[in-house]
């Protein structure tokens, strides 16, 4: 990795938490316009509207200022998810899911929080974005059930969806959301197309709901009182 070795006086436009953010946020911009070997560090001091060497400074290498653009791209996608999941009412646990699938479809395309420098990301520098997209994931599911849990409580119903539905419901919304975004849909836009797909995943949920423990009418009568609805095998 290509560091320099030249102008590595401070600028106090980059010194605290809110002008090292704004210029990551910058580059950020730029990388996902271009990728990681299509941005040069020339190019990204001059959209931050500071020296190059200052920029090596702080950063030391592209690439590190790459990862934390990515880094905080992934976290300000998960804020934005949060915040949305968390104010929005629901009437029904298959509405809750076909909403927050609808929330993590659009915050894929929003603003800062758009995927489409974790898509550039996961090309060019696969073997280290590939642990924070499968950390994404994670967060995203722990997300989804604390949501359904904090309106409809620890339920049989939350159980059917958490372990049946929700893992691939995630998988599949991000999924969409990072292709639309590739395509280079904006939220509105991106609102529009993913409407069939959001009600799919609430029609499922509600088909779950509807059946009940899929174990159920597998289980002897001694097991389907134990506590804890689990299935026992042998």
């Amino acid at each position: 990795m290509k560091t320099h070795v030249g102008f590595t006086q401070p600028d106090s436009t980059v010194h605290g938490s809110d002008g090292r953010l704004q210029v990551v946020r910058t580059a950020a911009a730029l990388f996902a316009g271009a990728g990681l070997r299509g941005t040069t560090m020339s190019m990204l001091a001059g959209a931050a509207g500071i020296p190059e060497g200052t920029l090596y400074a702080h950063f030391e290498t592209k690439e590190r200022l790459f990862r934390e653009a990515v880094r905080n791209n992934i976290d300000t996608r998960l804020r934005l998810l949060e915040a949305r999941a968390v104010s929005a009412v629901y009437d029904s646990e298959a509405a809750a899911v076909e909403g927050i699938a609808d929330a993590t479809v659009k915050v894929c395309t929003s603003g800062a929080g758009n995927s489409i420098l974790t898509s550039w990301a996961l090309l060019e520098d696969h073997e280290y974005t590939a642990n924070l997209y499968r950390d994404e994931i994670g967060s995203v599911e722990v997300l989804w059930n604390r949501a359904l849990a904090e309106r409809f409580g620890h339920s049989l119903s939350l159980r059917i969806l958490s372990i049946h539905l929700v893992p691939h419901a995630v998988s599949a919304s991000l999924a969409y959301g990072f292709w639309l975004a590739a395509l280079r849909h904006d939220e509105s836009g991106a609102a529009a197309i993913a409407q069939g797909f959001v009600a799919g995943i609430g029609q499922t949920a509600a088909a779950l709901l509807s059946k009940g423990d899929p174990y159920e009418y597998d289980r002897s009568p001694h097991d389907r009182a134990l506590p804890g609805n689990i299935r026992k095998d042998g």
